[in-house]
């Protein structure tokens, strides 16, 4: 079963959630950058996140004011490693200097809520008239998925997204500020990588 992402996501007000996992079209992929494409704001609540699977692109962010990442676990050390090891891999490393753009930009913000502890991971998408879409499950931009699964996320319209973008901010408004942080790492591997290429 395919969804239309045609804006403003026609019956996802009330309707019940589409439930999608990594084995078919649309996946998680497909779905973030359809709704992507049609925010301004994205509220992002992650257990972790790996940057070597972080798949963002400029043309799905081009209409985008803000991007909040509120995560649970936060470790310099297993970020600092990712992020070198993003620099070798031809079609993800573009991401690093697109998450340094963000942060120098204010676009991205980032904080970190270590007793947060929600369940599951959800992401709210928010246009001019407020939050429209809420992703909740498993938030995978990995293609393949490397395990054998199933990784089950599920598409909720307004009112959903309306109850999480609330839940969100509690999160964010009790959570603490790494951007700066998160741009000194990012952009000093960013530096050492273009010194060592060449």
């Amino acid at each position: 079963m395919l969804i239309t992402m045609q804006p403003p996501l026609p019956g996802l007000a009330s309707s019940p959630g589409f439930l999608f996992d990594e084995r078919h079209r649309p996946d998680f992929r497909d779905v973030f950058g359809a709704l992507a494409r049609r925010s301004i704001e994205i509220s992002v609540a992650v257990t972790r996140v790996r940057l070597t699977t972080v798949d963002l692109r400029q043309e799905e962010l081009a209409p985008l004011r803000t991007l909040r990442v509120l995560l649970c676990e936060l470790s310099a050390l297993r970020l600092e490693a990712e992020a070198h090891a993003l620099t070798h891999l031809r079609r993800r490393a573009p991401n690093l200097h697109l998450l340094v753009g963000l942060l120098e930009a204010g676009r991205l913000e980032v904080r970190a809520a270590p007793l947060g502890g929600w369940s599951p991971d959800f992401t709210v998408f928010s246009g001019e008239a407020g939050p429209h879409a809420v992703l909740t499950g498993f938030h995978a931009f990995e293609r393949p998925y490397p395990h054998r699964g199933p990784a089950l996320a599920s598409l909720h319209g307004e009112d959903a997204a309306r109850l999480a973008a609330r839940r969100h901010a509690e999160l964010w408004a009790e959570a603490h500020d790494v951007g700066p942080t998160l741009w000194t790492l990012l952009s000093r591997v960013g530096r050492l990588a273009r010194v060592v290429g060449g």
